[in-house]
């Protein structure tokens, strides 16, 4: 799994967010790398502090939020996403542990209860 560090993150547009019925516009993530340009939709919220990771066809976003006590993991292949995780609170604790964790490993613990 290989780090993504330069990646663009911008705001979805106002008619993609009328359509799409949301109140506030969605971030999105815009990247390129040897396989091509990429761009998602995220859930992650203004504030979140955002690591990016490739690895083969898979992107993996995780979005943390230490002030609001949250962690989400996001991962696509292509431009469908495969699967998300959302923790909060406790939740965080019992599946992260209390330690500092590397994103990189944050993102291969939370993988595992994606189902």
């Amino acid at each position: 799994m290989r780090r993504i560090h330069n990646y663009r993150i911008g705001k979805e547009d106002f008619w993609e967010m009328l359509h799409a019925k949301r109140h506030n516009p969605c971030l999105v993530i815009t990247f390129k790398d040897k396989s091509g340009s990429h761009t998602h939709k995220l859930s992650a919220g203004y504030q979140d502090d955002i690591d990016v990771y490739r690895e083969g066809k898979e992107t993996f976003v995780l979005s943390r939020n230490p002030r609001l006590d949250y962690v989400g993991l996001e991962i696509f292949e292509g431009a469908e996403k495969q699967g998300s995780i959302f923790l909060q609170g406790d939740q965080v604790k019992e599946v992260l542990g209390t330690g500092k964790l590397s994103p990189f490993n944050a993102i291969k613990r939370l993988v595992e209860h994606i189902t």
